[in-house]
């Protein structure tokens, strides 16, 4: 049938004509309706040549003439398909060209998608190597703090249950029972403890980094010390306690010394979370002293005694944070989610993305949960992110910012105007990779400095009380205590740059910060809901004299 309605289509034309009209139509290759109106005018321009012949052998021969005139039939097609094509109306032209465009690029994009996801990482230095290389002070390992601390801390690793949570508690909140118990606990282990002291005599603190099961670089880095170092921590404030409630003053003011001289040892770790860990100590230490100095009197000469201590422990001690291991942490995640060795400097890898963000994360969770935040910023990943070099220039202009700003005190950034946070996303603006790994770089800044503080307050505290007894009378001002040569110089306060608050009462006296909100609240402190005192809190003063008690509602 539908031969027969094709035959119908080409009437009185001999069989060469048809024959040659339907070849040109076929390699014609176009739309069906083009391909029906050319044969339409095919069909027409023969007919109207052989019109004159009188018979079929003539108009036979008529038309072979023609066919040999029109030439090569692909040829012939190829031409009408053009002309036909410049004949069409310009918006089918439009949409005709837009679909092919659209189709190239679709093409270009799943072959660029398909050799963006092929990108691979390439590990080519080993920044735990240069970690070590770093901490290492060329000195012989006998002179080293760093496995003393070690063994002891691993001693720490098989306390009863109960004992940790106990050291955990204040003396003033522990029930007679469980003093009894951490005072047996501290006498059985007392070998323990000497480690940690024949420790603080050492003259350097070293660890040796290594890298978890997974190699995962110095992201992995290995300190299980660190929990260790929290229990001996708090087994010296307990023992400063109850050496003080038994009245040997001596060995508590000991213990002082030993642990602020333990803090003081982790400062030379080069990581950021032990520089954290040593500050935390030290402001520990700092706390427990003043708080039996409230509770106790203490003889002005062995007070003095201990003040000369402190100030030649703290001569030569840099309170600032020390950030190069963060540059080489970031330098490790830069060759691990980055490709090596491509056109356009080397791209991110996802595979090295979702690894990070798990990792900073610390939370086993599906694949797809932690790809989400990505998949959000593909257009920016796929094109327009950063590359290797890029991000490693960002890298150095940022750490470049903040060697110049952890030189500066928390109230100089504030006199300056200077908003940390948003200078660091301006270096990094865009960086996906750098984003996810950066830490509370200004909240660090802001506690690296309440060490300093509260060592010239508890140094100012010690000298206020030295000069009650010797004089009968507390100070008028603390210039009294440098003209007298109680205090080397006045005690500043990091948050002002003054020195601390200071007023004298009818019996005593206040000594305070204005704290992380720069303002002088007055020696008002912050309390929770509770009723609990937060020294270093956001709102409020952080008063160091008197003393600061909770006033926990039931």
């Amino acid at each position: 049938m539908g031969k027969e309605n094709r035959q119908s289509e080409l009437p009185n034309l001999p069989a060469c004509a048809v024959e040659f009209i339907k070849l040109v139509i076929k390699k014609m290759r176009y739309r069906k309706k083009v391909r029906t109106d050319v044969q339409a005018e095919l069909a027409a321009h023969f007919e109207d040549e052989l019109k004159d012949c009188k018979t079929d052998e003539e108009k036979e021969q008529k038309a072979r003439q023609l066919i040999a005139e029109f030439g090569d039939v692909k040829l012939l097609a190829v031409l009408m398909r053009r002309a036909k094509k410049r004949c069409r109306p310009l918006w089918r032209t439009v949409v005709a060209r837009t679909f092919q465009t659209a189709g190239v690029l679709i093409l270009c994009l799943i072959a660029y998608i398909a050799w963006f996801l092929s990108g691979k990482p390439v590990i080519t230095t080993d920044y735990v190597a240069e970690l070590n290389r770093i901490v290492y002070p060329a000195a012989d390992e006998n002179l080293n703090a760093a496995p003393l601390y070690n063994e002891a801390a691993k001693l720490c690793e098989e306390l009863p249950d109960d004992i940790p949570e106990l050291l955990g508690t204040k003396y003033e909140e522990a029930a007679p029972e469980q003093k009894q118990l951490i005072e047996k606990w501290l006498t059985d282990n007392e070998e323990t403890l000497k480690l940690v002291i024949a420790g603080t005599q050492k003259p350097y603190y070293w660890q040796k980094y290594e890298e978890g099961e997974k190699d995962e670089g110095m992201m992995s880095v290995l300190m299980p010390h660190l929990a260790g170092f929290r229990t001996l921590t708090y087994s010296l404030r307990w023992r400063i306690w109850l050496s003080t409630e038994q009245g040997r003053y001596q060995d508590a003011f000991d213990d002082i010394k030993t642990c602020y001289r333990f803090g003081r040892h982790l400062r030379d770790g080069k990581t950021i979370i032990e520089q954290l860990v040593a500050m935390a100590i030290e402001a520990l230490t700092l706390q427990t002293f003043r708080d039996i100095l409230d509770g106790h009197q203490f003889d002005s000469a062995a007070l003095t005694a201990l003040q000369g201590d402190f100030e030649q422990m703290i001569a030569d001690e840099d309170f600032t944070v020390d950030i190069k291991t963060e540059k080489l942490l970031k330098y490790d995640e830069i060759q691990r989610c980055f490709t090596e060795d491509r056109f356009g400097g080397g791209h991110l890898c996802l595979e090295g993305l979702r690894r990070c963000q798990m990792f900073i994360s610390g939370e086993d969770v599906p694949d797809i949960a932690l790809l989400e935040p990505l998949l959000s910023k593909t257009i920016h990943i796929l094109f327009t992110h950063p590359n290797k070099q890029e991000t490693k220039e960002m890298v150095e202009h940022l750490y470049d910012y903040w060697e110049r700003i952890i030189h500066k005190t928390p109230a100089q950034i504030r006199a300056e105007g200077i908003d940390v946070e948003e200078e660091t996303m301006k270096i990094i603006k865009g960086n996906i990779l750098l984003e996810i790994l950066l830490p509370a770089y200004q909240r660090i800044h802001q506690i690296s400095y309440r060490v300093p503080t509260e060592i010239n307050a508890t140094l100012a505290i010690i000298a206020i009380l030295r000069y009650k007894q010797d004089t009968d009378n507390y100070p008028d001002s603390l210039d009294k205590l440098t003209t007298t040569n109680y205090l080397k110089e006045l005690p500043i306060d990091t948050y002002s740059d003054r020195p601390l608050n200071y007023e004298k009462g009818d019996d005593g006296f206040i000594l305070y910060s204005v704290g992380h909100n720069f303002t002088d609240d007055y020696g008002q402190v912050y309390r929770d809901d509770k009723g609990k005192v937060k020294l270093w809190a956001d709102e409020g003063d952080t008063v160091f004299w008197p003393v600061q008690k909770s006033q926990v509602k039931q």
